[in-house]
């Protein structure tokens, strides 16, 4: 059975991020109970692959996303699994200046690697549009790995997204938000160098009179919800899925609450205890 055809393999992602093993090795990460509810083959080829974009062997990486599509597991499980967790591990080495740039980008190319094989099944499951998102890397940082990410899932779940790719200017973020009429506008950053381009651009959008037209969604690598609260965004997204969430709730819950109101920070905050 393959990834296109037949019911899909259901396995829970939003639970499994105790990663706790992944400081250690492939042995110590096979002993864990994550992805408890896969199949034992396909438990060690998630454990595998996150280990693979730990490691940074690219050149392998299609060699466990293919096995894992012929037993029918969505491609979404396997970005919102063993994808995330262990690019969430990378994250965290490179915040702890236990990984550098090199290490970092040799496990982005494992992402991409997965990514396009991905990417043309996460567009296949697209829902219908229900909204609009402007996104891009901020300007000075050319990382793009985990904006498209975000992008990629935001569009199969039914949002028309405008994608500004990597160094983007304020005045390019003002352009697209005028030309395209977004409600959600998002900005990625890697480095910390660049984490304050996301207040810039997002004074622009207030000097420009865009502010209330759009909720403003941050994330990357150095972000955290005290630098979102610092600067004015509505949200922080530590994920691609939480990324989506917020997302779906700016659409629906909260369609008609003006971008920058403290009640939509508030409730949006709010879903990362639920």
């Amino acid at each position: 059975m393959t990834a296109e055809a037949g019911t899909k393999l259901e396995i829970e992602t939003e639970i499994e991020f105790d990663i706790e093993d992944l400081k250690h090795d492939l042995e110590t990460t096979r002993k864990t109970d994550r992805w408890h509810d896969a199949p034992p083959e396909v438990k060690d080829i998630f454990h595998q692959l996150e280990w693979n974009i730990i490691e940074g062997e690219f050149p392998e990486t299609p060699d466990f996303i293919n096995p894992l599509l012929e037993q029918s597991v969505a491609a979404r499980t396997l970005i919102a699994g063993p994808m995330s967790t262990g690019i969430a591990e990378v994250g965290r080495r490179f915040k702890m200046d236990e990984y550098f740039l090199p290490e970092v980008m040799m496990s982005a190319k494992c992402m991409q690697a997965a990514l396009n094989i991905l990417k043309p099944l996460i567009i296949a499951e697209k829902a219908a549009d229900v909204g609009t998102c402007v996104i891009g890397t901020i300007q000075g940082d050319l990382h793009d790995i985990g904006k498209n990410i975000v992008a990629m899932m935001l569009e199969a779940a039914g949002f028309n997204v405008v994608d500004l790719g990597v160094s983007t200017p304020p005045a390019d973020f003002i352009a697209a938000i005028r030309e395209h009429n977004p409600q959600i506008v998002g900005f990625s950053a890697l480095l910390t160098t660049t984490m304050n381009m996301q207040g810039e651009t997002l004074k622009l959008i207030v000097a420009e009179g865009l502010r209330e037209q759009v909720k403003v969604m941050v994330g990357g690598a150095p972000i955290s919800q005290d630098w979102a609260d610092r600067i004015g965004a509505d949200a922080y997204c530590v994920d691609a899925l939480v990324a989506v969430e917020k997302a779906k709730a700016c659409m629906n819950e909260y369609g008609n609450v003006p971008g920058g109101a403290s009640d939509l920070r508030d409730n949006l905050l709010a879903m990362d205890s639920q």
